[in-house]
């Protein structure tokens, strides 16, 4: 009986303790667990705490870590997929940002963005004269004349901003065609085996030019008032016969372009040069046109501009 008392005394001693040591383990689980959901909510709040944010000129918001800001460019640092992608925007890109940390070693420049002043662009492509031309009772002759309606458009501009929108630019745009048309017979001259017709506007004028820019894109338009150029010769069966006029007109049009680098960028451009004259100098004569004759034209093109940095 007395052996059965210790046996049991000493279960309840071992049991009480492995319970004890159980416990302690928990306790200690509990308190690990705990420790790092707190390491892990302290972690996530540093994180939030430490972020800075750019602006860019279009709105667009970016978290990340600005290494470097200086008048020209901004260096920041984003974590995508677990991995650290370090980038460098244009300064003139940036509308605003903002430090999490004033006090942070990165050597940051608090400058007004540095806005590209000065743009040049070069287009080439296609132009639809406009206006309906008068029916001279020659077939051939009219044909003559409706396939001049498409020409070859070009156009170069050289901008200047004072802001990031406005600006004042110098537009010179031209439109040219040359077509063939075998046995044409022209009204009270006579018939020849092959007349060629040359048309060429030229228009030069002082623009105001307007933009918006983003990322990637830029938007830009332009209105421009000046002279119209025009010539146009007509040569049957090589005898040329040229006429020639000055008129006022306008030209405004609207483009949209992908930035290949900060400097370069390639677009298409769409718009209208509008004029009519009604006075032609030929062979050193003056002619007035029963009617004024239109010089409009519509055009579309593809450029390529540089921009300064």
């Amino acid at each position: 009986m007395y052996v059965r008392i210790i046996i049991l005394k000493f279960t309840i001693k071992k049991w009480d303790s492995q319970r004890k040591e159980k416990q302690v383990k928990f306790l200690k689980h509990i308190s690990m667990k705990k420790l790092v959901i707190l390491l892990a909510i302290s972690a996530a709040a540093l994180s939030l705490s430490a972020q800075d944010l750019i602006i860019t000129a279009n709105g667009d918001t970016i978290q990340c870590q600005i290494i470097r800001i200086d008048s020209s460019s901004v260096e920041y640092q984003v974590v995508k997929n677990g991995i650290r992608e370090r980038n460098t925007m244009p300064r003139r890109y940036v509308a605003d940002f903002r430090v999490a940390e004033p006090g942070s070693p990165a050597p940051v420049t608090q400058s007004t963005p540095k806005t590209s002043s000065f743009r040049w662009s070069f287009s080439l492509g296609y132009a639809h004269r406009l206006g309906e031309d008068q029916s001279s009772g020659s077939a051939s002759y009219d044909r003559l004349f409706k396939k001049m309606k498409s020409c070859f458009s070009w156009e170069t501009e050289i901008q200047h901003y004072f802001n990031r929108g406005n600006g004042i630019a110098l537009n010179i745009s031209g439109v040219h065609s040359s077509v063939i048309e075998r046995n044409v017979y022209i009204p009270q001259v006579g018939q020849f085996s092959k007349c060629e017709l040359k048309h060429h506007v030229i228009f030069v004028g002082p623009a105001w030019a307007t933009r918006y820019e983003a990322d990637r894109f830029l938007w830009s338009g332009n209105i421009a008032l000046g002279p119209l150029f025009y010539s146009e010769t007509l040569i049957p069966d090589n005898t040329p016969l040229k006429a020639t006029a000055t008129a006022f007109g306008m030209s405004y049009g609207i483009g949209g372009e992908y930035k290949a680098s900060p400097e370069w960028a390639v677009g298409m451009k769409m718009g209208f040069t509008v004029g009519s004259a009604s006075n032609f100098k030929v062979a050193g004569k003056t002619v007035k046109a029963d009617e004024p004759v239109s010089l409009s034209s519509f055009f579309i093109t593809t450029y390529f501009s540089f921009r300064s940095k």
